[in-house]
C-alpha cells in the first residue's frame, strides 16, 4: 500500500478538515480512478472506523483498511489517517425486493416488499422472524 503524508502545520485541525484533505489527495493519484474511503484513525480522539470486539482497536482499523482493498494511506498531520481503496470496477447496488422490520414488541423480520400491504408493518404472508439462523441468511 503506498503512504503519504501531509504534513499540516496550521489552525487546529478536526476530523472533517482533515478528511477532506485526504480525500483531496485521493482524487488527484492516478493509480485511483474512483477513490473510495476504507477506514480511518483519529489518533487525537481514540477513534476508529470499523470497531470490532475482542481486538486490538488501535490496529483494527489499519488491518480491515488492508485487506479490503486498501491501495493508498493517507496521514494528515500526527493526528488522522485514512484509507483509500479503489472503486472503479463494482457496479451499484441494485433495488432489493426485501427490507427489514420490526413488529410492536422489537422483533426482527426479512420481508417481502411486494407481498406487503403496510410497508411498515410486518405480515405473515410477507414475513419472516430473524432468529439466530435466519439472521445469519441476511
Amino acid at each position: 500500500m503506498k503512504q503519504v503524508h501531509i504534513a499540516y502545520s496550521g489552525a487546529e485541525l478536526d476530523y472533517r478538515h482533515a478528511a477532506e484533505l485526504a480525500k483531496i489527495l485521493a482524487a488527484e493519484d492516478k493509480e485511483l480512478a474512483a477513490p473510495t474511503l476504507m477506514a480511518w484513525c483519529d489518533r487525537k480522539l481514540g477513534r476508529t472506523s470499523q470497531v470490532a470486539d475482542g481486538v486490538d482497536q488501535r490496529e483494527r482499523w489499519h488491518d480491515y483498511g488492508s485487506s479490503h482493498g486498501g491501495k493508498l494511506e493517507v496521514d494528515v498531520g500526527d493526528s488522522y489517517a485514512f484509507i483509500f481503496a479503489d472503486s472503479e470496477g463494482f457496479g451499484p447496488y441494485e433495488a432489493s425486493p426485501y427490507c427489514n422490520l420490526k413488529d410492536r414488541v422489537g422483533n426482527e423480520y426479512i420481508c417481502q416488499i411486494n407481498l406487503l400491504d403496510d410497508s411498515h408493518q410486518p405480515t405473515p404472508q410477507a414475513c419472516t422472524l430473524l432468529d439466530e439462523w435466519t439472521s445469519k441468511l441476511t
